[in-house]
Parts: structure tokens; sequence; C-alpha cells
């Protein structure tokens, strides 16, 4: 049992779960198809955490190349989805070690936000790619217009986030970096879904001796509330907010 009262197996349970998390399920198999990746392409995964993505990538012939600074997660990749085409390394992406021009796709789910200077990020991501390059991205946005402050800042505090994201500033950043928006696509943009995620943040809230209930409302929300979701977003999506920003971007 880990000090915050949790089981390894536990907590290996609740990583699996959160990658069929309703918040995280569209965002992720948008960003794959974007990324369509062929064989024999270099993909460098900002913020690559268990592998589980770098797995489905190389399955498609590609080579894939992940970046982290959590040591356990990183670990746990190297563990599970280390092979022939995926290399992991222990790496902060403020300070990226790869040679230039080195890669011809770089893909990071929802890691942004969480850097102090993610401009810094987006040139070294620049300089990584080859000419053309292609860049996919997701980041908190919370731009919703019922999200309420308090909740950006409690979201801020619980998910350790910096920084927000709308087209609007993410295509500056990315201009100022030599990169050009080439399409996006906020997620998560009805207040039906918005009810949804307020109940995912209050089970995050849950203390540790808590876990077992947190996991079966991340199952509930995985099936139940994915439906849910998909219904509304469906039929009153929201082009201009959301609570996801995904975006796709070509190096000059």
């Amino acid at each position: 049992m880990n000090p915050n009262g949790t089981t390894k197996p536990m907590v290996s349970m609740m990583e699996t779960l959160a990658h069929w998390h309703f918040r995280r399920i569209e965002e992720c198999s948008t960003l794959l198809q974007w990324l369509n990746p062929q064989p024999g392409e270099r993909v460098l995964d900002i913020g690559c955490g268990d592998g589980y993505y770098d797995a489905r990538i190389a399955a498609r012939g590609a080579h894939v190349v992940g970046v982290d600074i959590h040591e356990k997660r990183l670990a746990k990749a190297q563990r599970k989805h280390q092979s022939e085409r995926t290399d992991y390394h222990y790496m902060d992406a403020e300070e990226l070690g790869f040679e230039r021009a080195s890669f011809d796709k770089v893909i990071s789910f929802c890691v942004i936000e969480h850097f102090r200077n993610e401009d810094r990020v987006l040139e070294h991501v620049s300089r990584v790619l080859r000419p053309g390059g292609k860049l996919f991205l997701s980041a908190d946005s919370l731009s919703n217009p019922e999200v309420t402050d308090a909740e950006r800042e409690a979201h801020r505090r619980r998910y350790a986030v910096n920084n927000f994201y709308t087209m609007e500033h993410l295509q500056e950043k990315l201009e100022r970096a030599g990169l050009v928006l080439e399409r996006y696509h906020y997620i998560l943009t009805t207040p039906i879904t918005l009810a949804l995620a307020r109940l995912s943040w209050k089970l995050d809230d849950l203390p540790p001796f808590l876990m077992p209930l947190h996991g079966i409302g991340y199952a509930a929300l995985g099936t139940v509330g994915k439906f849910i979701s998909d219904f509304a977003e469906d039929h009153a999506r929201r082009p201009d907010s959301g609570l996801t920003l995904l975006a796709e971007a070509r190096k000059r």
C-alpha cells in the first residue's frame, strides 16, 4: 500500500481508466487521426506519460520517441511499450536535446498548459521539426461561457495548469515560433458536457481512501457519460469555445 492509502493494483487501474475518461477519448482519438502516422516517419511525443498512445502510433509503422519528466510513468512506458520502434527519454521539453530537423511530426496530449515557458517549448518544437513538419497538440481551454473564474482557478490548482488557451492565443504563440496554424477544433463545448466535466472534477478531488469510488465514477463517465456527451455535442456543438482546444500546425 502507498503512503496515500492506495494499493499498486488500484493505482494501475486508475491509470488505465484515465485513458477512457470521457474528457480524453475524443481529444486523443482526433489527434491520432490527424497525426495519421506513416511507416518510417519519426514522431516525437512530448509528455508521453506511460507510453499508451506511443504503442498505437508505433503499430502504424512510425518510430516514436517519447519524452517526459515523470520518472514513474516513464519507467512504465519503458517496461510496457519499449520496442524497436519506440524510445523513451527523461527530458524536459523546455530543453529538448534533439538535433535540428530530426522529426517529421510532433504530438502532445494536453501538456503545453503545464509548462512555465511554453514559448521556449514551441521554439524547440520548431527547431526539431523538418521543414513542412507538423505539430499536433491539445490544450486546456475552459473557454465555455458558463465556466466561472473560480472554476478556472480551481482547475489551475488541481491539475498544475499555468495557462489556458483560445485559438487566438495559441495561434499567436505558434506564429512567433515559426509555426502556421492549419486547423483547430474545440471539444466538450456544451452545457451538458460541462455538467459532466464538473462531476469529474469532483471525483478528482476525492481523498485517496475513496479511490474505488473514483474508479467507479470514471468507468461510468467513460460509458454512459460518453454517450450523453456525444449526443449533446452532435446536436449543439459550439465552434468557438470548449473545455479543450485541438490544433494542427505546420513548420514554415
